[in-house]
């Protein structure tokens, strides 16, 4: 009897075993690889130009899990009537502040077919410098502009995933822990046209040499203009 139940429990935990191996199989692929911006214009590359960030999202296309985040408090600060960061990505449901560094008034706004948003942000170090927090709830694309500065631009996308990850051009990416099978991946950068890329997850990958065109600003070697105005930042 004692054999019998000694037995019955090796067995237990052999079990046991053999699934947490198979959840490890599962979840151990991964995706990886380089995004590089490539300029397609008239004008030869700026030298005194900085870097574009690229963004990389990674969302599933065959209903695999993905790991669930917190949502994150985002900020877009003000500085010399400019929006910095201009551009980056962020997952659906976080939110998003802009605080006022100038000793001007800031009204900013954005473009929506639904019910319109702005907001006025006094000069800083008062108590009106830093806006509500806004919902960004909505995956897409969002303009946000100053009704005074026309040169305040920023950009902000909005993913429905919380595999993210940004670096300048030409830097890797890495997203691991993932279930086995086709993924795609959503790259985007300021002047940039947003490109959409079906890959697939697994062990120990070849890393993907992927590239963004680039025909804004008259920039190459994926660098914008240190004086960039809307007009090349607002692509989609």
């Amino acid at each position: 009897m004692a054999c019998k139940v000694l037995n019955s429990g090796l067995l237990h935990w052999v079990i046991l075993a053999q699934l947490a191996a198979i959840s490890l199989q599962v979840s151990a692929a991964e995706v990886k690889g380089t995004v590089t911006i490539t300029y397609q214009g008239m004008f030869a590359a700026d030298t005194n130009a900085r870097p574009q960030p690229v963004s990389v999202a990674l969302l599933p296309a065959q209903g695999q899990h993905v790991v669930p985040r917190r949502s994150r408090q985002h900020r877009i600060k003000i500085v010399g009537n400019r929006m910095s960061p201009a551009f980056f990505t962020v997952k659906k449901g976080d939110t998003l502040r802009f605080v006022n560094h100038d000793g001007v008034y800031h009204e900013i706004f954005y473009l929506t077919s639904g019910k319109p948003w702005s907001v006025r942000l006094d000069r800083a170090g008062s108590s009106q410098a830093t806006s509500p927090a806004l919902a960004l709830d909505t995956p897409g694309t969002t303009h946000f502009f100053c009704r005074i500065h026309n040169k305040s631009y920023a950009r902000v996308d909005v993913v429905d995933t919380s595999y993210l990850e940004t670096m300048e051009s030409g830097r890797s990416f890495h997203f691991v822990g993932l279930a086995k099978g086709r993924w795609k991946l959503r790259l985007a950068a300021p002047a940039a046209e947003t490109r959409w890329v079906e890959v697939s997850a697994m062990t120990s990958p070849p890393p993907l040499a992927l590239q963004l065109v680039s025909r804004g600003g008259g920039q190459g070697h994926g660098q914008l203009n240190a004086q960039a105005g809307v007009e090349q930042l607002y692509r989609d």
